[in-house]
C-alpha cells in the first residue's frame, strides 16, 4: 500500500467511501479534509459495482388475454434477464409493486 497525501496536507487513507445512494467502493479519504481519490484499479472497480446497480426502468401499458391481464418484455430486458418464450418466472407481490424473478 503507497502512502499519500492529499493536496490539503493531511495523510489519504484507504476506506470503503459511499460512491452512490447505497454503494461503497474503496478509495483513498484524506483524514483532514475528507477529499477522496481512487487509483486507475480502485475506479475500475467503483465503475463495475455503480454499472451492475443501475436499474432498468420501462413503461409498457397492460394488455388482455382470455380476462387475464398481460405485460410485454422489450427485447433488450429479455436479453438483460436472459428471458425466453415459455420460461417460469415467479411474480412478487411486495408493497404495491411486481417483481418478475427468472426460475
Amino acid at each position: 500500500m503507497k502512502n499519500y497525501t492529499c493536496e490539503c496536507g493531511g495523510k489519504m487513507n484507504i476506506e470503503e467511501v459511499e460512491i452512490a445512494e447505497g454503494i461503497k467502493s474503496k478509495g483513498y479519504k484524506c483524514e483532514k479534509c475528507g477529499d477522496v481519490e481512487f487509483t486507475e484499479e480502485q475506479m475500475r472497480e467503483a465503475l463495475r459495482k455503480k454499472e451492475k446497480s443501475i436499474k432498468t426502468v420501462v413503461t409498457r401499458k397492460l394488455g388482455e388475454i382470455g380476462g387475464s391481464l398481460i405485460i410485454r418484455i422489450p427485447k433488450s430486458v429479455e436479453n438483460q434477464m436472459k428471458l425466453k418464450s415459455g420460461k417460469e418466472v415467479n411474480l412478487i407481490v411486495e408493497k404495491n409493486r411486481i417483481i418478475v424473478e427468472p426460475v
